[in-house]
């Protein structure tokens, strides 16, 4: 999702068009546990897709660390613990990352696409209208003085990050797949940094740090052996960031009764796998994932970064990518669509938690 779209979805989540269809906190978390082990097992049942190849590798450790996750975040939402946010968000972060992976394996399997999306589309959902953001943007009212503090930390940070992609953007013009991430990072920072001081505009800000973490991530096997200590330094801010943004988190209240309010599931949120999946093939299917290894070797890493894409090969792997054409638009959404929405105060206690956020 494009800056500007998470922006526009902050600022008017009460307006959405919806296709009929609702669901609460539960049903889409089995939306999404349902979409995972449909991508799974297409994945798996494709010999191109074979996790022993190198360039598959990636993508089954970015399939892995989400499903790790979503099983955090299952057991937090049963114990009303803060691992539900901490499984959700790292889940969303790994999904940014595995449609970047994608892109590696060369793949058109479509069913594969299908049920990528909708994974995608149901963690999205959980992440916009059942986080701690979500509660915050809920109760509304100003920017407190911390929050105020906190936004101008990371408009800062992103200040440092655009110096720091100007310096790689240099060496990545012959790998235009690379060159493109960091076009991505880029307008993501620069976004970030123009930013009005207003409540929707941070929260916006917290959700769209979740798809920048999942580029830098995702896109750290493209970069050659000779500057990837370079690239290294993003992969270290994600880290920081990640312990900063879990402070936050923890001294946020949250209203446990919100979890079972339903949403309304927009015309192109799409969360309904096709294809029936039993619920003993979901839990084959994740524990696979779950337990399998994907470890790359040194010299894998470096015989992946060592492919470097074209114009044309990019170009093909945008008409098989996971992202949805809708995540092509919307750049000319106005920042004038921001404004602060008044409401109930929350209430609710706190539960501290770890997720596995696949730290390199």
């Amino acid at each position: 999702m494009k800056p500007a779209q998470i922006l526009a979805v902050v600022a008017k989540s009460d307006q959405k068009t919806s296709a009929g269809k609702k669901a609460d906190g539960k049903t889409l978390l089995d939306d999404a546990n349902k979409a995972l082990a449909a991508m799974i097992k297409a994945a798996r049942a494709d010999k191109g897709l074979d996790p022993k190849t190198p360039k598959n590798k990636l993508f089954w450790k970015s399939t892995q660390l989400i499903a790790k996750n979503l099983k955090i975040a299952k057991t937090g939402l049963v114990a009303k613990s803060n691992d539900f946010f901490k499984g959700i968000a790292v889940a969303r972060q790994a999904e940014e990352q595995m449609k970047v992976d994608w892109e590696l394996t060369d793949s058109k399997n479509k069913q594969v696409i299908e049920n990528g999306k909708k994974l995608g589309h149901a963690i999205a959902l959980l992440r916009i209208d059942f986080s701690k953001e979500a509660a915050r943007k809920k109760k509304g009212g100003e920017l407190t003085a911390k929050e105020k503090a906190e936004f101008e930390k990371i408009k800062a940070q992103q200040k440092e990050l655009l110096a720091k992609i100007a310096k790689l953007e240099a060496g990545a013009k012959k790998d235009k797949a690379l060159e493109k991430g960091l076009r991505e990072m880029k307008k993501h920072a620069e976004h970030i940094v123009k930013e009005p001081v207003t409540l929707d505009a941070y929260i916006a800000t917290l959700y769209l740090l979740d798809d920048q973490i999942g580029l830098i991530r995702g896109y750290e096997y493209y970069v050659d052996k000779p500057w990837r200590a370079d690239y290294l330094v993003l992969v270290d801010w994600t880290n920081t960031y990640a312990t900063s943004y879990y402070e936050w988190e923890t001294s946020v209240s949250y209203d446990w009764a919100l979890v079972d309010t339903t949403v309304d599931i927009d015309h192109g949120e799409d969360v309904t796998v096709s294809e029936s999946v039993s619920e003993e093939e979901i839990n084959s299917e994740e524990a696979y994932a779950e337990h399998e290894s994907f470890d790359m070797s040194e010299s894998e890493g470096e015989e992946v970064a060592a492919e470097e894409d074209t114009d044309e090969e990019v170009a093909s792997a945008d008409d098989d990518s996971m992202e949805d054409a809708s995540d092509d638009e919307g750049e000319d959404v106005s920042d004038a669509d921001s404004g602060n929405d008044e409401g109930a105060d929350d209430n609710g206690g706190d539960d501290d938690g770890g997720g596995d956020d696949g730290r390199r």
